[in-house]
């Protein structure tokens, strides 16, 4: 709250970073002792961002071509491009890896981005209340809202939700005084975010432009010229880093097998926000939320519970906010607050999709104009992701709530904060669910494969059993884990796995998997592939342990040691100039 004399008693920002850490070990990775072994997320998309990350750095000195032409789906190229670069990340995971390691160095990463997020979002709610407490609750509120947490196995998805908060923080920074500093500090968090995480950039360009087009009309009369000036610096600076790569996607998604096509399952709809995660300790005893929260009824990115904390606390906001704008209509933090609310909101219309139904008749939105004419908007699956930009106008809004209760609080010393705390808790105990994590495959869990082709020349390599995106949960579950080993050999992969698969590859991998039959092996040497693995043990566990039976089987992730054999026996003679029985499996070279 504000002093007498104006100054504002807030804890120290040691204090505060050391609880937010604290909260974030406790909901996003309780075993601290796993953290060197261990990362948030499945076999599929967890590894994948790992890899990503691993591939970035591998690629980088081997300038744009060697950049963008991953290992894996050969002999396409530009595979990269087939997910978020995670480029900035990669930046940063570089020298801690070569302290820590790949996985610590990844974990720290991860820590952090919650701890960014708590922090960004407790400095931008200052800014509207008058009580620390009543920030608190909002960073809290925001950084583990179940939107946020379902997707802790999306790194790209941790790191970009804490960006989401920190660049609206750069855009009123840059308000306060305009300069050409802070335009280019601006822009730099704006680059780092659509970098990272392609959905949330796209969406906070949204949110940008409606709150710095809303700023710069109630401030017009002070004179624009400073705030264009830092505007301008900004927007040079996204394009200058951005645009090269996005140019990329851009040319990826003129293809028709790299646009997504708007199906409503993938948007937002009104009962998401009764659905919290699978698993939430507190929330699963409550009345509605258990049954709104079933797989059956909401798929993984349609949960979007905001708590009952923030839901409570934004309707008192709300109210409070509407009565103040009509008292001060010209208090530019309430008119700051008022600009969030109003993108958070076109935000949320976003989040519908292309169309809703009403009364059986389709409805068009927004979004399907975006989906056509705005670069970089064709490539968004799921829509729901971009409510993100809601749940922070709800939180902030929701903390004007709280600290409207805290004012009524008699103001003897700590009383104010010990009710703040006791909400801030009450948000750490709705919030917390319960969250997979995976083992990192290690050389051990190779079988000897990686080894095998590091003392061969250098080959294209085909891992069979094979899987694309038509064999469902078995592509990430088997192909993820392959291809992050892999970067060990460093020899290119007719596998891999990634936000999309190239034109055919279905079709490709059907055939390739009647190998040893002459169709097959027709294919693998029009595709130059000079090593065939045939995988008789999984590369690492599998996560989560729902898909073990579909992927812990012949023909899915690996061969019955019995069937693998009998392939070897099956081949037609001068098929192989070499044939190594591995421990987990066979290697076989072509012949010429």
């Amino acid at each position: 709250m504000l002093s007498e004399g104006g100054r504002r008693h807030e804890p120290h920002v040691a204090i505060l970073l050391a609880l937010f850490l604290a909260v974030a070990i406790v909901l996003t990775f309780p075993n601290v002792s796993r953290l060197h072994s261990y990362i948030a997320g499945d076999s599929g998309d967890g590894l994948l961002n790992l890899w990503i990350i691993r591939r970035v750095q591998i690629g980088l000195p081997h300038g744009w071509h060697g950049f963008w032409d991953a290992p894996i789906f050969w002999p396409a190229r530009g595979t990269l491009a087939y997910s978020d670069t995670l480029l900035p990340v990669a930046l940063l995971h570089w020298p801690l890896r070569l302290i820590l390691g790949d996985t610590l160095a990844f974990n720290v990463l991860y820590l952090a981005a919650w701890v960014l997020s708590s922090w960004c979002v407790y400095r931008l709610a200052m800014r509207f209340v008058r009580h620390w407490g009543a920030a608190l609750v909002a960073a809290l509120a925001y950084t583990y809202s179940a939107s946020r947490l379902i997707h802790q196995q999306h790194f790209q998805l941790v790191v970009g939700g804490a960006l989401v908060p920190f660049v609206l923080l750069l855009l009123f920074r840059l308000f306060d005084a305009p300069s050409g500093p802070r335009g280019v500090a601006l822009g730099l968090g704006f680059a780092a975010l659509a970098l990272s995480a392609s959905y949330f950039g796209a969406m906070m360009a949204v949110v940008v432009a409606i709150v710095a087009i809303a700023l710069l009309i109630v401030r017009r009369q002070r004179g624009l010229r400073p705030y264009l000036i830092a505007l301008s610096a900004a927007a040079a600076v996204v394009v200058v880093l951005v645009a090269p790569i996005g140019v990329k996607y851009w040319q990826l998604q003129r293809h028709p097998e790299f646009r997504r096509e708007f199906t409503s399952s993938d948007a937002t709809h009104l009962s998401d926000f009764l659905a919290t995660g699978e698993h939430s300790y507190v929330l699963d005893h409550l009345p509605l939320i258990p049954e709104e929260s079933r797989p059956s009824k909401h798929r993984f990115e349609n949960r979007l519970f905001p708590g009952l904390v923030t839901l409570g606390f934004a309707a008192v906001g709300v109210a409070l906010v509407v009565r103040r704008l009509r008292r001060r209509p010209r208090d530019p933090h309430v008119l700051e607050l008022a600009f969030v609310a109003l993108a958070g909101v076109v935000a949320l219309v976003l989040s519908f999709g292309d169309w809703v139904r009403v009364f059986g008749h389709r409805v068009y939105l927004p979004f399907a104009v975006f989906r056509k004419l705005v670069p970089g908007f064709a490539g968004i699956r799921a829509v729901s992701r971009l409510e993100l930009a809601f749940q922070l106008a709800l939180v902030l809004v929701a903390a004007v709530g709280v600290d409207a209760l805290l004012a009524r609080i008699n103001a003897a010393p700590g009383r104010r904060a010990v009710v703040a705390i006791g909400v801030a808790a009450l948000v750490v105990a709705e919030s917390a669910m319960s969250l997979v994590f995976v083992r990192v495959p290690t050389a051990a869990d190779d079988g000897g494969v990686n080894t095998a082709l590091r003392s061969r020349p250098n080959g294209v390599v085909l891992e069979l059993p094979i899987n694309s995106a038509a064999r469902g949960v078995a592509w990430p579950a088997a192909e993820s884990p392959r291809q992050l080993v892999a970067l060990r050999d460093h020899d290119p992969r007719v596998n891999g796995y990634s936000g999309f698969q190239p034109k055919g590859f279905d079709l490709q991998t059907a055939v390739l998997d009647h190998f040893p039959q002459a169709d097959a092996l027709g294919l693998a040497r029009r595709l130059g592939v000079r090593y065939v693995v045939l995988r008789t043990q999984l590369v690492g566990p599998v996560v989560p342990a729902t898909a073990v039976p579909v992927v812990d089987r012949n023909g899915a992730g690996r061969y019955d040691p019995k069937v693998a054999a009998n392939m070897v026996a099956n081949l037609p003679p001068g098929a192989a100039s070499a044939v190594v029985k591995l421990p987990g499996g066979y290697l076989v070279e072509l012949a010429p």
